[in-house]
């Protein structure tokens, strides 16, 4: 989502855990779901003639549907987001 609100400034990065049997991890999962109905769509000020926008406006609704939709794939997501809702 990161990636979608920055019009790709920021680039999201696949999830990867290195397991180390010699040393305990301790990982905290943290989530955020908005209302449904919460525009998810590049920053204002981040679009601009040179920079237009990459991805289409959505409803967070739309867009954890397309991303239940995919299921599980990696960095992938965010990929076929762009090519799914982008002309």
């Amino acid at each position: 989502m990161m990636q979608v609100l920055t019009n790709e400034i920021y680039k999201s990065v696949e999830h990867r855990v290195m397991v180390n049997a010699a040393t305990e991890r301790l990982s905290l999962a943290f989530f955020y779901n908005p209302d449904d109905d919460l525009p998810i769509e590049p920053a204002a000020e981040l679009v601009t003639p040179t920079s237009p926008p990459v991805y289409k406006a959505m409803t967070f609704k739309e867009y954890k549907m397309c991303m239940r939709m995919v299921g599980p794939c990696g960095k992938s997501h965010v990929d076929l987001l762009k090519a799914a809702l982008h002309d």
